[in-house]
């Protein structure tokens, strides 16, 4: 009687399987972005005016076409023909415009008059960072017509929580009481008016304990907020408050804080 290995047990037992199939990870199509460049060049060229009114170099529109059509062709799973990338270019030619006018800031020191405008009545968000320099950009040439669309812009979509500055116009006055965008600087008593300090000061000294009082004269000031006034060391106020002022109190206002005071019948 023959004698079977182990080995040959399995083997043979083996033998009789169907062998597993096999799947093969599909990959993403790779092509040649140059080429398809070269396809839409001038096509996206004159949609975006690169060469023309903005006056920028070939080279370095091709590059800005190259970046643009990488953007758009990563969407797609295989090679889109350039049809399909102007088309996407002009579904979302504001999204693409405030891409390029970042580019030609970023980039760009001195800016023509064109590209100024462009920059400004197309770059949507992309001109928030850049607001302070655009508008001494505007005022220096006269073009308030720009101004005002910047301004637009930035009370729309720029930071929130800031009062108007006096002289530009912008909600731009920040925690130091001076203009992100043309750089004046408030007067407190403008701040005290716009947030209306007397009337919220009131509410404060009654609702304050006489701690947060005496922490007021201690300190001299008071943080202001559009939510209300708070004690000089409150985390309420900046959680509360995209913005708050410090406001240093006059000695009419030191007198009511004392008053309050002296009034307590139990000091907290």
């Amino acid at each position: 009687m023959t004698k079977y290995s182990s080995k040959q047990k399995s083997k043979e037992a083996g033998e009789g399987k169907t062998p597993k199939k096999t799947t093969k990870k599909k990959t993403k199509t790779s092509f040649n972005i140059d080429v398809l460049v070269s396809e839409v060049f001038d096509q996206l060229n004159a949609l975006f005016s690169l060469t023309s009114d903005l006056q920028l170099p070939e080279e370095k529109a091709r590059e800005l076409i190259k970046e643009i059509v990488d953007q758009i062709a990563s969407s797609y799973s295989s090679r889109p023909t350039g049809e399909m990338i102007v088309k996407k270019a002009k579904k979302y030619v504001n999204i693409l415009n405030e891409y390029v006018a970042s580019r030609i800031l970023s980039e760009l020191e001195n800016l023509t008059p064109t590209q100024l405008e462009y920059v400004i009545t197309r770059g949507g968000r992309a001109v928030i960072p850049e607001a302070s320099r655009l508008y001494n950009l505007a005022v220096k040439t006269g073009r308030e017509d720009l101004v005002e669309t910047l301004r637009y812009v930035w009370n729309k979509q720029g930071p929130r929580g800031m009062i108007e500055c006096p002289s530009c116009g912008f909600n731009a006055i920040g925690p130091d009481r001076s203009c992100v965008v043309c750089g004046k600087l408030a007067p407190e008593d403008y701040i005290k008016r716009r947030l209306n300090f007397g009337e919220k000061f009131e509410v404060f000294l009654k609702n304050a304990s006489v701690a947060e009082l005496n922490e007021v004269l201690n300190y001299g000031y008071v943080l202001l907020g559009e939510r209300g006034i708070y004690n000089p060391r409150s985390q309420r106020a900046r959680l509360e408050n995209p913005v708050v002022y410090i406001i240093y109190l006059n000695r009419v206002e030191q007198s009511r804080v004392i008053e309050e005071v002296n009034s307590r019948e139990l000091p907290i």
